[in-house]
């Protein structure tokens, strides 16, 4: 908590009173790198330039002899500014305790003893995760994954991502290797915890300023010099094993952040002394990847390059581990409990043994372009993923999305009886607390918790791609939901089922299914009646991400936390709409009470009712019941307590927008409250939302999109290549606002609007011819038109929030912002 103290004002007068030299590389660290004094050579691999009267370009001296109060810091690189007061909160309070803790660790991890090296193992690792983030380069990485961000952010953001390397350093291999019988020592750099990938060399994309390889890459390696004689060097298990590998930049197995992990603490590996070469070659590395500075105990081990036989890949050999050592790190492991509980991990810290089920057989060639593609999307591989790189494609490894909710809906047809001749009614008769076990346990069992579902995410690809948010319910979804298929290419909606496995069992629909009964028939509807656009892949219906992520679901907690206190309103509308969802839901909890029940209740209601009335009601209660085809027909719902409701509108506003970023889409909704959220969420220049597009969004919000309530109205254009003219306009509207340069918008702008008079005429025929093949008496369509609400603003659509979840969740592959938003609604309703 900060103190009056913290803070004094900005004048000019009283800023020596604050730490405004803030040394990034912190001074008792560079201690270590000196030899008999207190001085370090430190070059300056950029000096400064002066152009002299006559013309002639003089650099500054490159190189300098200084102590290390003088190295490494820079002017106000954590100072924050409130107004007229200023505070260094972020260098003292912050990184003192982070300092304080880490300087113990080193020395204990240099010449400690066991003991005092496992007491201090994770004090170890955050600090080297906090000095991977603090300096100058870390400091633009992080800012250079958000919009905007002022110091203030910067410096809070910083700290919400600490700790986020320890998972994947943890299950690696750990080395510390000497150089103490070496003339040469090893160096110290700006941005001392360098990230090394064979495959990824000074100049690659990976390496452009201010990025480093991912350290969840397969053959990526973190090298950090502890003193100057020794350095660790932490190796990706799966690489260290096979370090021939062909994959060195895809992820290695179960990469993520956050996570919790068994680690034996003890396991490092120590014995290997460096040569000369050895540690040019470390030092030439923590060179090539270094912002600007570098120091170094004697001056001519800060050119490790002037040894010619030096060159990127030459390094691999001597960072690898040794091979006979190995053993010591991966394996499974093993904790009992005192309540005889046991945990279990494999060397990738998986808890469960789902992934080898779920294993697909690879192509042993490319598929022909008309196979269907092997990320089992269910497209042909020409219009999916044959010109992707594998960065850019769902996993080929393991069942899609799509292939678990085909196997889901196998699984529950068997399970309710539909596969031998059952129908809704009499499910609605039947449903037992065993059905609804069986079909969460079946859930969870296709959906472990140890799920890489980032993985199993399309990826950014160009293809206009909706994230729908809003009210998932069988008796809405089917107002613009399903409707949207056919205006995008594909539409992601969040799965509403329950995954048991990271449940309490106190709230488990496996521990307590009665609860859940007339809420998993809620759920079985809406799945069977989206079903038929999720096997043609037209629907992603994706399972709730934080449930495989507990860091990622403490900070959706944490927002929607701080949203409360900020007393978040819900628009009116939407107020509206659940009462009316839920009065239907009461009443289906009425008809559920037993005769005596009913009558109890009818009789509180109107005491002076008569038994003719009350007979009267409860005919017409049970006449209401068996048409309304989500009211169980059971009398007994209450024989183990009440029913668990659930109202889901999803996936949040911050979810809405990691998930549009992460696959390169844009935000679909048919909530007003999530719509104010986007509109408030724009990007703002001066405060001022920008749009080069008015004319084109003016024409969008003028126009009548045609739409059915019957989702088997969609199937059947779908079906029949209908709505094509309107899927290819949205393809190009979605790709004019990202790629079109400024003095082009107006042309662009004219043809699209030509586009939308056409794909429109188009669509309302389709519609109407579709209402007329129809037979009267089977009343199956049910056409309207609604208007699209449309911002494209200059900048698009962010939320620090969600930049935040997509850094601490790893999401490498993902648009910056969201281009686009639209609000689906009926034209007589204000906008």
């Amino acid at each position: 908590m900060a103190d009056k103290q913290d803070f004094v004002l900005n004048d000019g007068t009283s800023g020596n009173e604050l730490t405004r030299n803030n040394h990034y590389v912190p001074q008792w660290y560079q201690k270590g790198f000196a030899v008999g004094s207190t001085q370090l050579h430190y070059l300056d691999m950029n000096p400064e330039q002066r152009t002299l009267p006559n013309g002639k370009i003089i650099s500054f001296n490159e190189r300098k002899t200084l102590p290390p109060s003088q190295c490494f810091f820079e002017y106000d690189l954590y100072t924050t500014f409130f107004g007229p007061f200023m505070s260094d909160l972020v260098e003292r309070k912050l990184f003192g305790k982070i300092d304080d803790e880490g300087s113990r660790a080193v020395r204990a991890f240099i010449d400690g003893s066991e003991l005092e090296r496992h007491d201090r193992f994770m004090d170890f690792f955050n600090y080297i995760d906090a000095q991977k983030m603090r300096t100058p380069k870390g400091l633009n990485w992080l800012k250079d994954r958000y919009a905007d961000l002022d110091q203030l952010h910067l410096m809070i953001e910083m700290q919400k991502v600490q700790k986020m390397h320890c998972t994947i350093w943890l299950e690696g291999v750990r080395e510390i290797v000497s150089a103490e019988k070496s003339e040469i020592k090893f160096i110290v750099s700006d941005h001392p915890v360098t990230i090394y990938n064979y495959a990824c060399p000074p100049g690659s994309t990976q390496c452009l300023y201010p990025n480093d390889p991912s350290i969840a890459f397969k053959a990526s390696q973190t090298i950090f010099p502890l003193d100057k004689d020794h350095c660790l060097l932490l190796t990706n298990y799966e690489y260290a094993s096979n370090p021939d590998l062909t994959d060195p930049i895809t992820k290695r197995t179960n990469a993520r952040n956050f996570a919790d992990t068994l680690v034996h603490t003890g396991a490092f590996l120590r014995d290997r002394q460096l040569d000369e070469k050895q540690v040019q070659e470390i030092n030439f590395v923590i060179k090539q990847r270094a912002r600007r500075y570098l120091a170094a105990a004697e001056k001519e081990w800060l050119y490790p390059e002037r040894n010619t036989n030096l060159s990127w890949q030459s390094v691999q050999q001597t960072l690898l581990p040794p091979s006979n050592k190995i053993y010591k790190f991966g394996g499974e492991m093993f904790v009992g409990f005192k309540d005889g509980r046991i945990h279990s991990q494999d060397a990738f810290g998986r808890t469960s043994k789902a992934h080898t089920d779920f294993e697909k057989v690879l192509p042993s060639k490319e598929p022909r372009p008309n196979d269907f593609c092997p990320c089992g999307q269910g497209r042909k591989y020409k219009r999916c993923c044959k010109d992707k790189e594998s960065s850019q494609r769902p996993t080929w490894d393991v069942l899609s999305i799509r292939e678990r909710n085909m196997m889901l809906y196998a699984g529950m047809s068997d399970i309710l009886g539909f596969s031998k001749g059952k129908n809704w009614d009499d499910l609605r008769k039947e449903l037992s607390d065993d059905q609804v076990k069986n079909i969460h346990k079946l859930y969870g069992a296709l959906w472990p918790i140890d799920t890489d579902i980032i993985s199993l995410l399309p990826k950014p690809d160009g293809h206009i791609r909706a994230v729908y948010t809003g009210v998932v319910d069988p008796r809405v979804i089917t107002r613009y939901a399903t409707g949207g298929t056919l205006y995008f290419d594909e539409l992601i909606i969040q799965n509403p089922f329950l995954n048991p496995s990271g449940m309490n069992p106190e709230y488990s629909p496996v521990d307590h299914p009665s609860m859940y009964r007339q809420q998993t028939l809620k759920n079985i509807a809406l799945f069977y009646k989206l079903y038929p656009f999720i096997q043609t892949g037209k629907i992603n219906f994706i399972p709730n991400l934080s449930t495989f992520n507990r860091h990622l679901h403490s900070q959706l907690n944490d927002i929607a936390e701080q949203r409360h206190k900020e007393d978040f309103d819900i628009d009116e509308r939407e107020i509206e709409l659940f009462g009316q969802l839920n009065e239907e839901d009461h009443k289906r909890t009425l008809w559920g009470l037993s005769e005596d029940q009913q009558r109890q209740q009818i009789k509180h209601a109107m005491p002076k009712a008569s038994e003719v009335l009350v007979d009267g009601v409860l005919k017409r209660w049970q006449e209401m019941r068996n048409d309304d085809p989500l009211a169980l027909l059971q009398n007994d719902l209450f024989s183990n307590g009440g029913q668990m409701s659930i109202m889901n509108m999803a996936p949040g506003f911050e979810m809405a927008l990691f998930l549009a970023k992460a696959t390169g889409g844009f935000v679909f909704t048919d909530s007003p409250t999530r719509w104010k959220e986007m509109i408030r969420a724009q990007h703002t220049e001066g405060l001022v939302v920008t749009t080069q597009w008015n004319e084109l969004i003016a024409c969008i919000q003028q126009t009548d999109f045609p739409f059915n309530l019957d989702d088997e109205a969609s199937i059947s254009l779908l079906g029949t290549g209908k709505f094509g003219k309107m899927r290819q306009l949205w393809q190009n509207i979605f790709t004019a606002i990202q790629s079109t340069k400024p003095e082009d918008v107006k042309k662009i702008s004219e043809q699209l609007k030509v586009q939308i008079v056409s794909a429109t005429e188009a669509a309302q025929k389709d519609m109407s011819m579709l209402a007329t093949s129809i037979p009267e008496d089977m009343n199956a369509s049910y056409p309207f038109n609604a208007r699209f609400a449309c911002i494209v603003p200059n900048g698009g659509i962010e939320s620090n929030n969600a930049l935040r979840l997509l850094v601490t969740c790893g999401v490498d592959h993902h648009v910056k912002s969201v281009p686009m938003a639209i609000f689906a609604y009926i034209p007589d309703t204000p906008d």
